[in-house]
């Protein structure tokens, strides 16, 4: 079998079509990494470009893509109170203005109004973003993300980059108002609850129909909800089904309106509610986590039709783990998946724990994979 393109590799695996070697798909954020890779030190001049060459080395598909052009870690507020720490792969919430749940209340309503708008006008809304520093989060239209996307997607050589990913709600709900607010909202004001997660999905929505003509040059879009966490579902199954499961499949309805192959990526035990975001038409389950019982053997015998991504722990493995303990990992992954079905990759990212030597040991394993099932 002749060697694949990327977009070829990418869309064989998805499809659990024959293909030279599985599709490697991840996020990096780790400087050693992409200086590494690419050769180079970054400056903040060549930062974007140095991104590129190094994501084009090991990826055929890349997600969170973003670029270190700052490296310098700040401190800032914004006009609603919150207080946050920025990095350049992420941003944290140092301090929330809303500290009783009736505030949290009013600033849901306030959110939804703006969120709407800020949909209908094909705007970026601060209040709607999970601030993990997505691509595109610091530009103002819809369009401006849109032509950034175009500009990096063209230094990729080849590796395809997910659509602009959409987060139908809960993250960014727990992530800005805090986990315990957004409970006790559920409880005592259920219905302001109920309506900015929608406007959440409103927003989301409205960028993929804007982004639908992407669906040329990246064919794979995302959608990231908050679920689960290592035993199980966080929420109640009847929240799940009730207020969560509409959501769901109103972004993926939208995908798969323009033709796009859609990745449902949630954290932790997804068991109970796999076979339901099966039937909703998602083609890829995303991540794998051996934490919360997501075995890839388990995954591919209950379901031998559905493809899987993200298998190889990040959180201890990658971290900690000796450079033959992840070979031995990896390999074993492509031995329990039978070859097929399966974006390989981190169970999230390449993040700054990880030393450059045991991403490589990971990488080395899936590039060198042969259909055989041998490992050069």
């Amino acid at each position: 079998m002749g060697t694949m393109t990327s977009r070829e590799r990418v869309m064989k695996t998805i499809n659990g079509e024959e293909v030279d070697r599985l599709a490697i798909y991840d996020i990096i954020h780790s400087v050693d990494l992409i200086e590494h890779l690419a050769g180079d030190k970054i400056t903040p001049s060549n930062a974007e470009d140095l991104t590129c060459k190094a994501v084009s080395k090991v990826l055929d598909l890349v997600r969170h893509f973003c670029i270190p052009s700052d490296l310098e870690e700040k401190t800032y507020g914004d006009d609603d109170g919150f207080v946050y720490r920025q990095q350049w792969w992420t941003r944290a919430i140092l301090e929330r203005p809303n500290k009783t749940v009736e505030q949290t209340r009013d600033l849901m309503k306030k959110d939804a109004d703006r969120i709407r708008q800020a949909a209908e006008k094909g705007e970026v809304c601060w209040q709607a973003l999970e601030h993990l520093e997505l691509l595109g989060e610091h530009c103002e239209t819809f369009e401006e993300i849109k032509e950034l996307f175009l500009r990096i997607s063209n230094k990729l050589d080849g590796t395809l980059m997910l659509t602009p990913e959409a987060l139908p709600g809960m993250y960014t709900a727990t992530h800005r108002y805090g986990f315990e607010m957004v409970t006790y909202v559920i409880n005592d004001y259920p219905e302001t609850f109920k309506d900015v997660y929608t406007a959440f999905c409103d927003y989301e929505v409205a960028k993929i129909h804007a982004f639908a003509d992407l669906v040329e040059v990246a064919p794979v879009g995302l959608l990231s909800e908050e679920l689960a966490f290592n035993t199980g579902l966080i929420f109640a199954p009847e929240f799940v089904k009730e207020v969560q499961y509409p959501n769901i499949r109103r972004v993926i309805d939208a995908y798969k309106s323009h033709g796009f192959k859609v990745i449902f990526h949630a954290d932790g035990n997804k068991w109970p509610i796999l076979a339901d975001i099966i039937s909703f038409g998602a083609d890829v389950i995303d991540p794998c986590e051996t934490l919360a019982t997501m075995d890839i053997k388990r995954l591919r015998e209950t379901y031998p039709d559905t493809t899987f991504a993200s298998p190889v722990d990040c959180q201890d493995l990658l971290a900690r783990g000796t450079k033959e303990e992840i070979a031995a990992v990896s390999r074993k992954v492509l031995e329990d998946c039978g070859g097929r079905r399966v974006l390989t990759g981190s169970t999230s990212e390449i993040h700054p724990e990880i030393s450059v030597e045991n991403a490589m040991a990971m990488y080395d394993v899936f590039q060198n994979y042969a259909k055989e099932g041998e490992t050069a």
